[in-house]
């Protein structure tokens, strides 16, 4: 006979899975604009501190929202950097590296 009960999960992570950086929640931060199109790097830092302040672990910028696609890599740099100053110690920054192709990842992968 099958039993269909399922079977009972540990809540404690695995020793595997104990240091992974991603663990717990993370956000995948949106990117406020200017009116012009501009980044506005303060509200940013506003909104990243009030995620960890909540009770956030960590933040995810150039995540998966797709705003990173128009930035130039500077603007994509200083946005990490943002959100780094922001979180503050302790907290979890996890950038996004998504690119057209394997060697920019790589590149946005080592900046972070």
């Amino acid at each position: 006979m099958v039993s269909e009960q399922a079977p009972e999960r540990s809540s404690a992570p695995s020793p595997a899975h104990r240091d992974r950086p991603w663990r717990g929640i993370m956000v995948a931060t949106a990117l406020p604009l200017r009116d012009d199109g501009s980044v506005d790097h303060d509200a940013y830092a506003r909104h990243v501190a009030r995620l960890i302040a909540e009770g956030c672990d960590g933040v995810v910028p150039n995540g998966s929202l797709g705003e990173y696609q128009t930035l130039t890599d500077d603007e994509r740099a200083r946005v990490v950097r943002t959100a780094v100053e922001a979180a503050g110690d302790g907290a979890r920054v996890m950038p996004g590296v998504s690119a057209y192709g394997a060697a920019e990842a790589r590149r946005w992968a080592e900046q972070a």
